[in-house]
């Protein structure tokens, strides 16, 4: 997900996300998440995350304590898709691995 924050915003913002992914990483099927900030534009932000599927993603979505801390931030969200499945990955040490969609 993409979000846009403004400069001012960016330490509480920051807080809210790091409270956002420890609790995302409380959920079964949780992988990974990062908070990433671009370089160039520092009100653009990042937050990606891995799961072990898009069942796990949403059903991680409804829980009670990932809605209280992910629903602020969405205020500061770009309105696009924000849920992408992998379907080509290369890891530097297996090589290419393909995946099959999830989508039906």
């Amino acid at each position: 997900m993409r979000l846009r924050v403004p400069v001012g915003d960016a330490d509480a913002f920051r807080e809210r996300a790091d409270r956002a992914l420890v609790a995302l990483a409380g959920q079964r099927g949780y992988g990974s998440a990062r908070l990433g900030r671009a370089v160039d534009e520092p009100e653009l932000w990042v937050i990606t995350s891995e799961w072990d599927g898009v069942g796990a993603w949403r059903r991680a979505l409804s829980a009670f304590d990932v809605r209280v801390e992910l629903t602020p931030l969405m205020a500061y969200a770009v309105d696009e898709p924000g849920a992408f499945e992998v379907l080509l990955a290369h890891d530097g040490v297996t090589g290419v691995v393909r995946r099959g969609s999830d989508v039906a």
